[in-house]
């Protein structure tokens, strides 16, 4: 778990993540409100992770963003989702102790899910 004072130590972590995860097939969803009036909706599901990035500056810092895609050099989809004003960030782990995850809280109380799916 990453808390915002230690943010400047976030930008390596994630760059590591991206890196020991790229490729990966993912989903992202959002979750909001409290337990028994939550809200989730999913943004995504099955495009490949192509990195994640922090960036500190501006209003809306510090902003997550994680880039997802398909496709080689023709017919390339692109997803960035872009978490501002981020708060927390917690890895997520399976089982067998392989990265499962993240979960990422911003300022509005939401909370952005990014899994990874099956490699099968």
């Amino acid at each position: 778990m990453m808390e915002m004072k230690k943010y400047d130590r976030w930008a390596e972590y994630l760059r590591l993540f991206s890196q020991q995860n790229q490729m990966r097939p993912t989903r992202i969803g959002i979750f909001e409100g409290a337990p028994g009036v939550m809200t989730d909706f999913w943004i995504e599901d099955g495009l490949q992770l192509k990195g994640i990035d922090l960036d500190t500056h501006g209003a809306d810092g510090p902003a997550v963003e994680i880039m997802l895609g398909t496709g080689e050099n023709s017919e390339i989809t692109h997803l960035t989702h872009i978490i501002a004003k981020t708060m927390l960030v917690k890895i997520v782990m399976s089982t067998n102790g392989e990265a499962d995850g993240l979960d990422i809280e911003d300022r509005q109380g939401r909370t952005t899910i990014l899994r990874f799916e099956n490699w099968n």
